[in-house]
């Protein structure tokens, strides 16, 4: 009888590791998520991060996204995952091919990653990740339809036809698609299985021509769980005024042929405060009273980038919630709405 009993509960282990773990949208209402106050290469979100935010908003969160870079190497976040986790919300890893922050690096150029120059580290990557046993959401490479990072399509190929792959499709976007498609299957290769991937990219493209639109980088339905997008108000000064509305749409109507049914995210959104013709309170106010809306029924996340910087000229970009009392106050008021759901859902 013991030896049956060992057996079964060996069967049943191997039966749970070989399931994908993924994260359900909710039935009703939208995630309320935030990106890390972490801006920088250390990877490290720190113990209290998660907790820090949820008291200054006055509600739960259910993931933390966080930026983990690769300009120490190809290494898996261990310590921000694990920190995350334990303070009750899901660790959402923003993995960022780069070396530097310079759009021009060369170091982990999407062709390498496709051709499998780093399959190594990323197969070390996920065998770390399968290890912790802890479920997280992936986005590489975010934002690709930009023109701001190393493996943006238009620093791959842009539009050119000739250099890569298929002769009809065009190669930044191709290359970016196969080289995501690739580190998913090695990761399942690996039995890294409890992962939700995100498709991530810009509401509005740079440069806004054909072959930059968002359907020509998708992976794919089989291999993509959540699709969203970023929506920015004005980040700096010189920066004119833009409705959330008006931001948020055309990304959102791109997705939504793009996919007839994965969940909906606003992964990253958020407005600057000191900035002339801005209203940082009523953006807020305005952003989370239009996700409610009948006509964007298929958002079911939505995540505020709560840092602050100062950019290479000097000014500051700030767009921490709490820039400004009032900014504070119009936010903690949205989100206390039960709309904005905290309890996450896991298909197991």
């Amino acid at each position: 009888m013991k030896i049956t009993v060992i057996l079964l509960v060996s069967v049943f282990n191997i039966f749970c590791q070989s399931k994908e773990v993924k994260l359900l949208p909710p039935d009703e209402g939208i995630y309320h998520t935030a990106f890390s106050t972490i801006y920088s290469s250390s990877n490290n979100v720190a113990a209290n991060e998660v907790s820090y935010f949820e008291n200054l908003t006055g509600k739960k969160i259910v993931w933390l996204n966080f930026q983990s870079d690769w300009f120490d190497g190809i290494k898996f976040p261990a310590e921000s995952v694990k920190n995350i986790w334990q303070s009750g919300a899901i660790p959402s890893i923003r993995m960022l091919p780069w070396s530097t922050y310079d759009k021009n690096d060369k170091t982990y150029s999407l062709k390498k990653i496709v051709d499998g120059k780093f399959d190594k580290k990323l197969r070390k990557w996920a065998k770390d990740l399968k290890q912790t046993g802890i479920p997280v959401l992936i986005g590489f490479a975010g934002e690709p339809n930009g023109d701001w990072f190393p493996w943006s399509g238009i620093q791959n190929g842009g539009g050119n036809k000739t250099g890569y792959g298929d002769k009809d499709l065009a190669d930044g976007p191709e290359l970016y698609r196969d080289a995501y498609r690739h580190i998913i299957d090695l990761f399942k290769d690996e039995g890294a299985l409890k992962v939700t991937w995100i498709f991530h990219v810009n509401s509005v493209g740079a440069p806004d021509e054909e072959w930059n639109d968002i359907k020509n980088y998708y992976p794919g339905d089989n291999y993509i769980d959540w699709i969203g997008i970023s929506a920015y108000g004005a980040q700096r000064w010189g920066e004119s005024y833009q409705r959330f509305v008006d931001i948020m749409r055309p990304g959102y109507d791109q997705l939504l042929k793009l996919s007839d049914n994965k969940p909906i995210a606003i992964l990253e959104f958020g407005v600057a405060d000191y900035l002339p013709n801005v209203n940082k309170a009523l953006w807020i106010q305005s952003a989370l009273y239009t996700v409610q809306q009948p006509e964007f029924s298929r958002i079911k996340a939505i995540g505020w980038w709560h840092s602050t910087w100062i950019n290479h000229d000097g000014t500051m970009s700030a767009i921490q919630v709490d820039s400004s009392p009032e900014a504070l106050r119009f936010y903690k008021e949205a989100i206390a709405q039960p709309v904005f759901v905290t309890e996450f859902k896991l298909n197991k």
